[in-house]
């Protein structure tokens, strides 16, 4: 089994660290790195084009000082599915986790991690199974809770807003009306039991 792996983080230090623990201490193999998302779908096409994609995929969330990782995670696993996705992140509360996991990835690291736990699920995904810190699957198992409570719907919205989109992106990204993204988010709170956008992404996004 190939044993390959690239990694997205825009903090270069990390990044290098990180890369350089993994091969100097397993037999995991570097495809490459990048800071950009910009710079990883070229080096994704080019790696494509020569028969030599990595077998897992190490991202960080947090670019730019957004979480834009959500989108990236989606486009990579929509155009090479066969990628394994690991999300390797300082954020670790339950709606991340579980927005991570919908977006087509198959592990969640926080960086409060040990390196082993990191090679641990590069391990498992790399198999073919998925990899949750342990650390982070009981308020995962209570955020599923909660989120049972909502619709299809509401728990759009809801993942929307832990994303931090404004209500106008969240119109535009789900083709409805401002009123009724209005009336969602009102319900949100209501079943969430937290009194406002602030306390919601405080206690689940963060």
């Amino acid at each position: 089994m190939r044993k390959t792996f690239y990694i997205i983080d825009d903090h270069e230090m990390l990044r290098s660290g990180t890369k350089n623990w993994i091969m100097t201490q397993s037999d995991w193999v570097c495809m490459g790195d990048s800071g950009t998302h910009e710079q990883a779908y070229q080096d994704f096409e080019r790696m494509q084009k020569e028969g030599m994609l990595p077998s897992v995929l190490i991202s960080d969330l947090n670019f730019y000082g957004e979480n834009t990782g959500f989108d990236f995670i989606q486009k990579i696993h929509s155009l090479y599915p066969d990628v394994r996705v690991i999300v390797y992140s300082m954020f670790f509360a339950a709606g991340m986790v579980q927005n991570a996991m919908d977006s087509g990835a198959s592990g969640y690291i926080s960086k409060n991690a040990s390196s082993e736990e990191l090679l641990d699920c590069m391990e498992k995904i790399n198999g073919g199974g998925e990899f949750i810190q342990a650390e982070l699957q009981t308020n995962l198992i209570k955020y599923n809770k909660i989120t049972d409570a909502l619709t299809r719907r509401e728990k759009e919205v809801m993942d929307l807003l832990l994303q931090r989109l404004s209500n106008d992106e969240i119109v535009n990204r789900l083709n409805i009306k401002k009123r009724a993204v209005e009336n969602y988010i009102s319900i949100i709170y209501e079943k969430t039991g937290v009194g406002d956008r602030g306390e919601l992404v405080l206690r689940y996004g963060q």
